[in-house]
This record gives structure tokens, C-alpha cells and sequence, in this order.
């Protein structure tokens, strides 16, 4: 379980990068609107390193089946601890998850309560909301408050202009991947995510959705 630490650490790269590549540049101009928002998201793509988006690409292998009673989900083989046995699994059982069951392709499905995927998941919203905290506070952006709905897929930002940098502008891809993830381990994996973004007096200045993305 503690491997979603790793998840969390992709995502911190990513946004690392992403403020490093982006800091310092211009701010493009508003009527560019969507095509601006699309090839910053791609440069944004390329500028976060491979290890990073094997991290990622590997969080989409994550299963999650809710039963009536229980919840199982499945880890892959990439997030599973080198050196775990089904014996460790077995002792480590109790608070955080009823059972385990190391796969013979080395995944690990574990099977919790409800109340213990709930606290999973508040957890997890938690260190989500931190993550967004520090976007408000970094100097990277000009972001001053970002709110959501209750299964992060609808973000509303608020910015300093009325206009998006390019920092604000290729935050939208970390949105989209905020939601997905939140969505995996939920088990409601979300169709899209929307991000709106608003000028200090609530005018809407931009909105991305991610089934737009590659198009």
C-alpha cells in the first residue's frame, strides 16, 4: 500500500518540471485560446522525464472492483516493493486491509472494507488538495485559488489577470491527471475532466477538457 507514495512522487515531478520549463516565459495573449492551452499541454508532455510517465502510465494499470461489502484493487507488478511475499502480505493485514494476494504476474490485490477505502480515498483527496495548495502558493504561477468538486473532476481556478500565463496554462494537464487518478482508485474511472479558468472578478477566461487532449 505504500506505494501510492510513488504515484504522488511522479506527480510532484511532474509539476516540478513543469514549473521549471515554464518559468520566466511570456504571457501569450488571450485570443489564442484553446491552441495555446494545446501546445503548452504538449510541451509540457515532452518536458516531464520518462521515468516519470512510466510512473503514470503504470497507475493506469490499477484495478478497482467495489463489491457490496468490500473493495478489492489490484496493484501492478511496478508498484508492488521488491522483496514482497505473500507471508509479509498476510502479516501486514488488518488496518489498512482485510487480505492480499500476491499475483503470479507479481501484482498485489488487496481487499479492504468500505469504511477502510474510504479512509484511503480521504487520504488520498488530502494529499491532493495540499498538492493544489502549493500551486496557489508558488510563484510559478499566477493561480490565487483553486476549488473542486467532490471527485475532482471539475476544477475552478481562479488567476491573478485576466489573462493565463503559460505556468497556468500547462497546470492543466496535472488537473487532468489529479482526477484520473483520484478516479482509478475510487472506481469510477471519470469520461473527461474540465478546468475553468476565472479572472480575479469571476469572469470565465478559459475552459480545457480532457477528451479534447490529442485532438
Amino acid at each position: 500500500m505504500n506505494k501510492l507514495l510513488r504515484v504522488f512522487l511522479a506527480l510532484m515531478i511532474c509539476f516540478s518540471l513543469i514549473g521549471c520549463s515554464s518559468s520566466g516565459e511570456k504571457k501569450p495573449d488571450s485570443s489564442e485560446g484553446n491552441t495555446t492551452e494545446t501546445a503548452t499541454a504538449e510541451k509540457a508532455e515532452e518536458d516531464v522525464d520518462d521515468e516519470a510517465w512510466d510512473e503514470l502510465e503504470a497507475l493506469g494499470k490499477v484495478e478497482t472492483e467495489n463489491g457490496i461489502l468490500t473493495v478489492s484493487i489490484t496493484f501492478p507488478a511496478d508498484f508492488v516493493p521488491e522483496g514482497t511475499t505473500q507471508e509479509s502480505i498476510d502479516r501486514e493485514a488488518g488496518e489498512t486491509y482485510i487480505s492480499g494476494k500476491l499475483n503470479e504476474d507479481g501484482s498485489v490485490t488487496y481487499k479492504m472494507t468500505k469504511k477502510q477505502h474510504k479512509t484511503m480515498l480521504d487520504a488520498m483527496a488530502q494529499s491532493l488538495d495540499e498538492s493544489l495548495q502549493e500551486m496557489v502558493d508558488s510563484e510559478d504561477y499566477t493561480i490565487t485559488e483553486i476549488t473542486h468538486n467532490k471527485d475532482f473532476t471539475q476544477f475552478d481556478v481562479k488567476v491573478e489577470g485576466n489573462e493565463l500565463g503559460l505556468g497556468d496554462s500547462v497546470t492543466v494537464i496535472g488537473f487532468y491527471i489529479f482526477g484520473g487518478m483520484y478516479g482509478i482508485f475510487t472506481g469510477r474511472e471519470p469520461e473527461n475532466v474540465v478546468v475553468n479558468f476565472y479572472s480575479p472578478n469571476g469572469d470565465l477566461i478559459n475552459t480545457a477538457n480532457s477528451k479534447d487532449m490529442g485532438n
